[in-house]
């Protein structure tokens, strides 16, 4: 078998991101099944909930009303879940006093700054940088949920059940990203439950980007070796990964355990 020069280009893999990086670092297995083979495991109530609830933080954050956003954000969270189970009304449950504990935290800063798209386009800021190696190089690319330029900050909302004391190594490496995507600014992330708060910045970025540089390499090096049964074939499993949960279906489907 004649071997690409380039494994990401041989998989038509344009870019990467901090989720693609962590998920091929925590869980190859998913991200075989996922980047090659074009399988997702489904969204939780959790994730949603927390995409609604950005929805409303930003909608307020640039004048709408309260109560408006708020009710928009249930609305479109009700509209995937019109009827839910226990966890999943809870989750729909902490939308409003999330949103509303977030925007007491950010309302400070006044609005957030937003690039001007057409109707239906992402409204977050894009940001890129590119990781280069022996006979390859790649985009890494990022969304700021929240810039604010006057006050040379970046915030990006991660709405949880719990708040930590520090970053998981994963929301590392995405505010090292953005750090080196945006050096000019601060980057911080803001930890939001139904009860508190907590801003958080932690990890040196030189140190994650240097990390993740050897992690790119590995799955540039494994993508180059492979086609995408092969690597179906070879890659460890792990039956007992949280990212397969709600998935066990797909799983078996996919892998046959």
């Amino acid at each position: 078998m004649t071997q690409c020069s380039d494994g990401f280009a041989k998989h038509n893999i344009d870019h990467l991101s901090a989720s693609s990086i962590n998920l091929w670092s925590n869980a190859p297995d998913v991200w075989v099944m996922q980047y090659l083979h074009g399988k997702r495991t489904p969204m939780g109530a959790a994730a949603w909930r927390g995409i609604c609830t950005e929805d409303a933080v930003a909608a307020i954050l640039l004048g709408t009303p309260a109560t408006e956003a708020i009710d928009k954000a249930i609305a479109k969270f009700d509209g995937r879940y019109m009827i839910g189970d226990e966890a999943t009304t809870r989750e729909r449950e902490r939308i409003k006093p999330m949103a509303t504990l977030a925007v007491a935290e950010l309302q400070a800063y006044g609005k957030p700054d937003f690039p001007e798209v057409e109707e239906g386009e992402n409204h977050q800021n894009k940001v890129e940088i590119t990781a280069v190696g022996d006979g390859w190089s790649i985009p890494v690319i990022g969304y700021l949920d929240l810039v604010f330029p006057e006050h040379g900050l970046v915030i990006d909302l991660k709405t949880t059940g719990r708040i930590p004391t520090q970053m998981s190594p994963e929301h590392q490496l995405q505010r090292a990203i953005y750090a080196k995507a945006k050096g000019n600014l601060a980057v911080k992330f803001l930890y939001v439950s139904d009860k508190k708060t907590s801003l958080l910045e932690d990890g040196d970025p030189s140190e994650l980007l240097a990390i993740a540089k050897v992690q790119i390499s590995r799955m540039e090096a494994f993508l180059r070796h492979c086609d995408k049964d092969t690597a179906k074939a070879i890659v460890p499993m792990n039956t007992s990964s949280f990212y397969w949960s709600g998935a066990e279906n797909l799983r078996k489907e996919f892998y046959g355990v």
